[in-house]
């Protein structure tokens, strides 16, 4: 359906001075079209190699023993048995004793074998004493006078009091205040591919096959981990199946691979299975916001008074910003980031803004029903003024039409029957941008075209636009560009996480790819009896802007090379991309009240990410990030007994994830603000889904449901306690 939708055109707007722009859309030939990826029939036909089908001769495989216990410290280890194991190569103790384990799956030791089997054998025999410690599994216990303190300075960390003008002034100026909690839960990475890596020595130097977000940032963990020369290390990442914010580095398995592998003296391989990506894999942290909000009489928000919370788990914080985008002149907000004795956060696609997002978008729907207000009509009259990162006082009419908001009704729907109907909607933020790559260019004298460049495609479609920018600056189809990234040897580039990819890699591309025409250009143009300057690239020709017909098809050019070919280092430079992107979310559900199942049944996304290089992979970025929005919405949620603080559902069967027949139609519009330069858009079109979810709950059932995820459980208790309160439906 994306495909099938209109384009929203951004007001124009000059753009930056770059000596490399980029071309304007009615002169490009490949920038802007609906392009395959280039690595599409190699991932369909399984010809892509990622980290778990790299095999070396004389490969042993490594598993880690975990701690079973929430909280413990090890008395002793002994690892000799094990030692004995057969097959064994290899086995360390990654606790000392004396140290604790903070939370079910923190690694203890780990072992080497000739087979995965083996090495899982050895785990058994490992013999670990622990002395066991109490632990606290939930915030709520956290947060209790006389909690077991999972760090010695205590389960709280108080965050800065935000405050701005007169909250008092503002609540007495309310006609209506909202008093409310809002909740999300802890949501796991679960990536399709888990985390591992495939390590081998040569002497002093390791080589690492891994899946990682960061090629370059994963080298310089290994080589602090280890104590090594960071020119001692490369990182290799051809494929990887997904990050979300989780594979930056190493990790611990990392290094526990790469300490293997120098003590059996033999390649590595280890790989987390599904148990171990939910445990210690990295999640999304909850959030808890307790708001007390005052809108006047004319529908304008006066006043904000929050005090929120949230758990990282065991170390890591738990921010999320609120109010999220819109404007209350009087505000306060208090955050305390909660520990407890669980596998830490990472950052998860666009940190904190989809907590933000559910919070105060839930609000504003609750402020419009009380001042008798139009969700939408509420939103546009408190926004703050229009920018181009910010432009959802366009975006949001837009989207009502295409939408069809006019047929929305009131809150709670009052047609007969069970199946109740309705519409919500919300609105994100986000930044995307760029930052220093690094690239390098080479022209051959047989006609190819070679760009390297040290970033790592997380599935995003990274490859296809370096071979994209890379074409149409040299005038090229995209099939006649070889991109070669994915490995730490090439130019360097940071990793991929914030929306940046894009905007850091693309300019980089188009500088470097225009020096490498320049320098061809200067040795083509005597043959024509022209100057660099005159010489332009254009469907596979180098010619004359003004005269057309002096010229030389690419490949004769290139001869003119002879044995040297053109080599050429760039990187990026600032007026190719820019930051800051704005977009809003329409949803529509079906909520059963008899069972409490609810059906997205359709989804609207307007998104702007500055110059839309492919508009399909583009498209395909915001499909990705709704869909991830769908699960936190309705299904993700990871649950830990508070007894035991082990996580209960560690497993693809009871961790749930919305099938092919829960995807709702998703409709994208892509705003392409081409002026402003490349921007990414992975992160922003996940923020404001299970938001707009929510408020189509509460307008098809007259019942708000303030905790995430909406199972058919939280949908019944909702009704069941509005009808004990004397509510209807």
């Amino acid at each position: 359906m994306a495909d099938q939708v209109p384009e929203v055109q951004a007001p124009a707007r000059p753009q930056q001075h770059a000596k490399y722009p980029w071309p304007k859309p009615d002169e490009s030939a490949v920038i802007g079209k609906r392009l395959i990826r280039v690595d599409g029939p190699e991932k369909v036909s399984g010809r892509a190699k990622y980290t778990y089908d790299i095999n070396r001769p004389g490969m042993l495989h490594a598993r880690i023993l975990r701690s079973p216990h929430a909280h413990a410290r090890v008395v002793s280890i002994d690892l000799s048995a094990a030692q004995k194991a057969p097959g064994v190569k290899a086995a360390l103790a990654v606790l000392e004793p004396g140290k604790k384990a903070m939370y079910q799956g923190d690694e203890v030791a780990a072992v080497a074998a000739a087979t995965e089997e083996q090495a899982r054998d050895a785990l058994r025999l490992i013999k670990v004493e622990y002395e066991v410690l109490p632990h606290v599994a939930t915030e709520g216990r956290a947060l209790q006078s006389g909690a077991p303190a999972v760090f010695e300075g205590g389960n709280i960390k108080e965050g800065e009091a935000e405050e701005s003008g007169d909250l008092e002034a503002g609540f007495k100026s309310a006609a209506h205040i909202v008093e409310a909690s809002y909740e999300t839960q802890v949501q796991t990475h679960v990536c399709l591919e888990t985390k591992g890596c495939v390590c081998e020595w040569e002497g002093d130097k390791l080589t690492a096959w891994i899946s990682t977000q960061a090629v370059h940032g994963s080298r310089e963990g290994f080589a602090e981990a280890l104590q090594i020369p960071q020119a001692n290390v490369r990182t290799v990442c051809e494929y990887m199946g997904g990050g979300f914010g989780s594979k930056f580095g190493p990790d611990a398995q990392g290094v526990i691979c790469a300490k293997l592998a120098k003590l059996a003296a033999a390649p590595v391989k280890l790989m987390l299975d599904r148990k171990e990506e939910h445990l210690a894999g990295g999640n999304r942290p909850s959030s808890t916001s307790k708001i007390k909000a005052g809108v006047a009489a004319d529908g304008t928000c006066v006043a904000f008074d929050a005090e929120s919370h949230g758990t990282g788990g065991a170390g890591v914080g738990a921010g999320f910003p609120i109010p999220y985008i819109y404007t209350f002149p009087n505000r306060r907000r208090r955050h305390k980031d909660v520990y407890t004795n669980a596998g830490p956060a990472r950052a998860m696609r666009a940190p904190g803004h989809p907590q933000g997002c559910y919070a105060t978008e839930l609000l504003m729907d609750e402020l419009a029903d009380k001042v008798r207000m139009d969700p939408v009509a509420f939103r546009m009259k408190n926004l703050p003024p229009e920018a181009p990162n910010a432009m959802w006082r366009q975006y949001f009419p837009k989207a009502a039409e295409q939408f069809g908001w006019s047929k929305r009704h009131p809150t709670g729907d009052p047609t007969p029957g069970p199946v109740k109907r309705g519409m919500g909607c919300a609105a994100n933020r986000w930044g995307g941008g760029g930052r220093g790559t690094k690239a390098h260019v080479e022209i051959l004298p047989d006609g190819g075209v070679v760009v390297r460049c040290g970033t790592q495609d997380i599935g995003t479609g990274a490859r296809t636009i370096v071979t994209m920018v890379a074409a149409e600056t040299l005038g090229l189809p995209y099939t006649a560009v070889k991109a070669e990234i994915g490995d730490s040897l090439h130019p360097f580039s940071g990793g991929s996480g914030g929306s940046t990819t894009s905007a850091s890699v693309t300019p980089a591309i188009r500088v470097t790819a225009g020096k490498a025409f320049d320098a061809l250009a200067a040795r083509v143009a005597p043959s024509l009896g022209v100057q660099p300057a005159d010489l332009v690239a254009r469907d596979g020709r180098i010619s004359s802007k003004a005269d057309p017909s002096k010229g030389l098809d690419w490949k004769a050019a290139c001869r003119l090379l002879g044995t040297e070919p053109v080599a050429v280092d760039g990187e990026w430079e600032a007026g190719l991309s820019a930051s800051g992107t704005s977009g809003v979310q329409f949803a529509e559900v079906e909520v059963d009240i008899e069972t409490g199942v609810t059906r997205v049944t359709r989804l609207l996304c307007v998104q702007d990410c500055g110059l839309v290089l492919d508009p399909l992979t583009a498209e395909s970025q915001c499909i990705g990030g709704i869909i991830m929005g769908v699960n936190w919405a309705l299904y993700e949620d990871r649950i830990l007994d508070r007894n035991t603080g082990q996580m209960v559902n560690p497993n693809m069967e009871w961790y749930h994830l919305a099938g092919m027949s829960d995807i709702p139609q998703i409709e994208v519009v892509l705003v392409n603000q081409a002026e402003r330069g490349v921007i990414g858009i992975g992160e922003p079109p996940t923020v404001s889904t299970a938001a707009a979810i929510g408020n189509a709950v509460n307008n098809a059932i007259g019942v708000r449901v303030r905790s995430l995820p909406m199972t058919p459980y939280r949908i019944l208790d909702a009704i069941a306690a509005q009808a004990r309160a004397g509510g209807t439906l």
